[in-house]
């Protein structure tokens, strides 16, 4: 017997060493030949084409241009005084390279304080027409402020799935709105079981962030697949984030939109609304990959804040990039007590582009999308050759059913026996195509391989400053012994993190989940190591129902505990409360 197993695993390996292991090798030895040639990519994290330069010239000056116009008919109308709009037009672009201003996608929103200070210092304007000018831009959309206070509102629209047509119990999932720091607005979806959870009650509130070229389809992709669904009907408030670009934000491709962006604003303006909009209460953060590093970093993020003396890796002028994207120690203390905890699902700390075939093929993305011209990287296209395609159809079906050669870097068919079909269901309602800046942000960290940057000058390696992460947020980490994106090894960060207890369990069967020991204690990081399961069976799966789903629900409710509400700030706040009942009451209408 032990014979036949040794045969098998050698067979195995020959296969992976042949099909996966030596192509890998020689695609790696292409691209750095090929990139020696052609120099000046990834050093930069976006291809340096001229194309995507000139691209983002004529944004800026466009939006220069508008932004000017406005500025030029807001000076005339409230002081009388005309002021050429070309010298406008010069002065707002040399506060734009300075980095006084910022573009948000396509144009420029302004601050008042920004506006007076332009108004005053660049064109010697009067203060006492301040107040007219602040009124006149608020009125033409220029302002941050107007955007966040005369936004639609925050319900726009509603959706019922009763139990008659989905076979498993009454749901209700509310389209929110909301503005970000930078001023882009930013949609996502909250879902409940109706009669499980009502306004003001202390139940859990969970933010589920999707991986990379993911949107949030990938937590609600079916009746029978849905981890949104298992966490409402456990009596839980659900949202469930977006991307830009991607789900429920399905619009034009920023190719300079990042994941520095999604750490920054995008989650960042999604939390603070449910907290504010749920009148205090925190959530606990889930995400799968990309979006456990988002959920993780956004938090880091805030630990530097408050940190920023023990930042001496940095030289002063990286450390004064990285502050001008940082938030107050004010408020990024407010901002951590925010979250609950963090729960991340095959969330990578690193990547080694020799350990699959895959990482060094998508690294040829960094060429292609220069000879191409492209604003996008085409993974939704890409899936769709590979799983619609005749000729494919049959070949992709073999390889995900069969894992030749460990080809299939997404599942193990054991955890999957019963439906062949899982990945291409996937593929088709939880899969997009991704900005070109958030495709490089990963390909970079591939290349390098020492961490996760950010894209900016500042250089920040996140996977440097774990020790600096916030030790009252408990931490939970799963990873899959077959996932080939986010690999064990990526365990070995732990040790780097401050929380006072670690703990390493190895799972493979339900019978393990007795071993399992989950405290009420803040400071605590534990590492679940799940056998045989692939990095989307970390979602879905045998593994995931046996394991898996039955230990977040643990945590959840383990690390919420006892929360309730303060009294007095829930009296204080149910006037709001009402008022968006009414708001989404005309909404309907």
């Amino acid at each position: 017997m032990k014979l036949i197993d040794n045969a098998i695993k050698l067979k195995r390996y020959a296969a992976r060493m042949f099909i996966n292991e030596i192509p890998a090798r020689m695609i790696n030895a292409g691209y750095n030949t090929y990139s020696k040639i052609y120099k000046g990519q990834l050093s930069l994290g976006l291809p340096v084409s001229r194309e995507l330069i000139v691209n983002q010239r004529e944004i800026k000056t466009n939006a220069v241009g508008k932004l000017a116009l406005s500025l030029y008919h807001i000076f005339q109308r409230t002081t009388g005084t005309v002021i050429p709009r070309e010298t406008i037009k010069s002065v707002l672009m040399d506060e734009l390279e300075k980095g006084r201003i910022k573009l948000t996608e396509n144009i420029i929103l302004l601050t008042s304080d920004t506006l007076k200070s332009l108004a005053e210092t660049r064109f010697d304007i009067s203060s006492q027409f301040m107040e007219a000018i602040i009124d006149d831009a608020k009125r033409r959309f220029i302002l941050k402020e107007s955007l966040k206070t005369d936004q639609q509102p925050a319900y726009f629209e509603s959706e019922i799935n009763e139990r008659e047509s989905n076979g498993r119990g009454d749901y209700e999932t509310v389209f929110y709105r909301e503005f970000t720091e930078e001023g882009k607005e930013i949609r996502f979806r909250r879902l409940v079981s109706m009669e499980d959870v009502t306004a003001g009650d202390n139940r859990p509130a969970v933010i589920l962030v999707p991986g990379f070229a993911n949107n949030s389809n990938c937590f609600n992709l079916s009746n029978n697949y849905s981890i949104a669904m298992d966490l409402a009907d456990a009596g839980m408030w659900v949202y469930l984030f977006d991307p830009r670009g991607m789900g429920v934000n399905t619009g034009r491709f920023d190719p300079y939109y990042t994941v520095d962006t999604l750490i920054d604003y995008d989650l960042p303006a999604v939390l603070n609304f449910t907290y504010v909009r749920s009148c205090g209460k925190p959530s606990v953060l889930m995400g799968h990959s990309m979006g456990g590093i988002v959920s993780e970093n956004m938090v880091l993020n805030w630990a530097l804040s408050i940190k920023s003396d023990q930042l001496r890796f940095l030289s002063s002028e990286e450390k004064k990039i990285l502050e001008r994207v940082l938030p107050s120690q004010d408020d990024a203390k407010k901002s951590i007590n925010m979250v609950k905890g963090i729960i991340s699902l095959g969330s990578p700390k690193f990547f080694n582009k020799k350990s699959h075939i895959f990482f060094p093929t998508a690294l040829w993305m960094n060429h292609i999308s220069r000879i191409f011209n492209m604003s996008h990287l085409p993974i939704q296209e890409m899936s769709r050759v590979v799983t619609d395609l005749p000729l494919l159809k049959g070949i992709t079906r073999s390889i995900y059913n069969n894992n030749i050669g460990d080809l299939n870097f997404l599942i193990s068919p054991e955890n999957h026996k019963g439906d062949k079909f899982f990945i291409e269901r996937y593929l088709k309602n939880a899969t997009e195509s991704i900005p070109l800046g958030l495709g490089f942000q990963l390909l970079r960290a591939v290349y390098d391989g020492t961490g996760f940057k950010r894209m900016d000058d500042s250089n920040l390696n996140y996977s440097d400053c774990f020790s600096l992460f916030p030790e009252d947020i408990p931490l939970f980490h799963f990873w899959g012994t077959n996932d080939h994106l986010a690999p064990v090894d990526n365990m070995k960060y732990s040790e780097f993190y401050p929380h006072k207890i670690k703990k390493v369990y190895h799972l493979e069967s339900v019978d393990d989940l007795k071993k399992v020991e989950i405290v009420q204690e803040k400071s605590q990081l534990i590492d679940f190591v799940i056998e045989g399961a692939g990095h989307i069976d970390l979602l879905y799966g045998r593994s995931a129902i046996d394991i898996i789903y039955p230990l977040y629900e643990q945590i959840i409710e383990t690390i919420w505990g006892d929360w309730t509400y303060d009294q007095s700030l829930l009296k204080n706040c149910k006037i709001d409360m009402k008022m968006d009942s009414a708001q989404f009451e005309v909404a309907q209408r």
